[in-house]
């Protein structure tokens, strides 16, 4: 197999990262809010995947820190997508491979994700040498995992570059206060919710629940009108006998971190907060949470909303398609008040 280089002259670059934030009004620095726990992301500049009008598509390379760690995710994320990816809303695998930084001759590496400075964090000054496997070469790609990693590669996947907008800087009460942000309504909420609840049931026919449900990970195509979801890493396939509890789990996940701060601006109080979550601290959270309206709350929505909503973060819900039922009906009921 053929190796293609990457660096600054080279054919393929890589270029700033897609997992740091900057702060409004400070460009120079990053907030890594956005930072995985076993990736790092950036534009990748390669033209056999750049598309129409060099859309550039994004990177996803693994951390070299967190390999043990990062190893099996990565290899969920790619079985996952490559049974997901005739679903709308899930973003299809571009491509697969393996990469190699080289530095004046010795092994180099990926920029920390410990930088305060946007431009330390880019990796536009990296060189090296890259693997690629088609979308529908995934198994010889998993095969070759093992050996790969041993050799000083780090697996990597290219994905579409979201140029859409996110939904927790559109719902979240901290960001969306001030002149750069939009508002989100709660029939945009209501139709973002109910369109990830069908993303998650056709998940769930195919044995896969998602798991890692904070509104970072979905995305908004105004123009489509359409939920996009990212970052299935934490998610797996079921191959046990307690598949029924694992979806209701999955359920009121969704409906605790997504849903909740969807509808409210925040998430459910005690919920899994928003960062570089890892498996273990999802599968020991609450299989419960309760209501807490505030004012605001009671001012935006309607007591139908409130109770459907109180319903899901209580465990309520067992699957996709009856939470999917009551948002629909909700979302009708706004788009016929106007």
């Amino acid at each position: 197999m053929d190796t293609i280089k990457f660096g600054p002259d080279q054919p393929m670059r890589l270029k700033e990262p897609l997992d740091t934030w900057l702060t409004a009004g400070l460009r120079d620095f990053a907030v890594p809010e956005a930072a995985g726990s076993s990736a790092r992301v950036f534009v990748l500049d390669y033209p056999p995947l750049n598309g129409d009008y060099a859309n550039f598509p994004a990177i996803k390379v693994m951390r070299p820190d967190k390999i043990a760690y990062a190893k099996p995710l990565f290899i969920n994320e790619v079985r996952i997508l490559d049974k997901m990816g005739d679903v709308p809303g899930v973003s299809p695998l571009l491509a697969l491979g393996f990469l190699k930084v080289v530095e004046g001759g010795s092994p180099g590496e990926i920029p920390p994700m410990t930088t305060s400075r946007a431009r330390e964090a880019s990796a536009e000054h990296l060189q090296g040498e890259a693997l690629f496997y088609l979308p529908d070469e995934v198994e010889n790609y998993l095969r070759d995992m093992d050996d790969r990693l041993a050799q000083g590669w780090l697996a990597f996947m290219v994905l579409p570059r979201r140029w859409e907008d996110n939904l927790y800087l559109r719902c979240d009460s901290g960001y969306t206060r001030g002149e750069y942000h939009r508002s989100f309504t709660v029939q945009e909420a209501l139709k973002s919710a109910y369109q990830i609840c069908k993303i998650l049931q056709a998940a769930h026919e195919r044995d896969i629940v998602y798991l890692d449900h904070k509104a970072l990970h979905f995305y908004w195509n105004q123009p489509r009108q359409q939920v996009m979801v990212l970052d299935w890493n934490i998610g797996r396939e079921l191959t046990n006998g307690d598949k029924d509890e694992i979806i209701a789990f999955d359920i009121l996940q969704f409906s605790a971190r997504a849903f909740h701060h969807l509808m409210t601006g925040r998430q459910a109080p005690g919920s899994v907060q928003v960062g570089p979550n890892k498996p273990e601290e999802i599968q020991n959270s609450p299989h419960q949470y309760e209501p807490v309206w505030t004012y605001d709350d009671q001012k935006r929505l309607t007591q139908q909303e409130m109770d459907v909503l109180g319903k899901a973060i209580q465990g309520g819900y067992r699957t996709a398609a009856d939470l999917a039922r009551d948002l629909k009906d909700l979302l009708d009921q706004r788009q016929s008040n106007g």
